[in-house]
């Protein structure tokens, strides 16, 4: 898993991204959630990178870009840091939607790794205050 996403995400291979885009989107089918929310990518990131690896992921499935990177500087890799580094991370995202698309939905966060959860428990507090009534999170990999 670690030489795919390597290959996936710092390589650009774009085409990796049909391994697992069927498990992932039967996985968000079953979820029964009423919205979809990709992890975003810093823009640096995006420009550099050319796709957002969550996003190609999901696919085609209806998706809301919910979140959007607070740092107008481009913060070090999350792969870059220890535990301790990643469970201190501050509050990486603001809303980037009108709260009202997730008033009272059950809101399906999805990224990519799950290695401390920081990243999603960041994500869904945001959500949950915007006013989601569920907020679960679905990743590809542990580690």
């Amino acid at each position: 898993m670690k030489a795919y996403m390597s290959q996936y995400k710092f390589n650009g291979d774009y085409r990796l991204r049909t391994v697992f885009q069927l498990e992932i989107q039967r996985e968000i089918q079953a979820s029964k959630c009423d919205v979809v929310v990709p992890i975003p990518l810093h823009p640096d990131t995006l420009a550099a990178r050319g796709f957002n690896q969550v996003e190609g992921l999901i696919g085609e499935l209806p998706m809301l870009r919910a979140l959007t990177t607070i740092s107008a500087t481009k913060a070090q890799h999350q792969s870059a840091k220890n535990r301790k580094q990643r469970l201190t991370t501050a509050q990486p995202f603001k809303l980037a939607v009108d709260s009202m698309q997730l008033y009272r939905k059950n809101v399906l966060i999805v990224d990519d790794v799950y290695t401390t959860g920081r990243t999603i428990r960041h994500a869904a507090l945001l959500l949950k205050k915007a006013g989601a009534t569920t907020v679960k999170g679905l990743t590809l990999a542990h580690g």
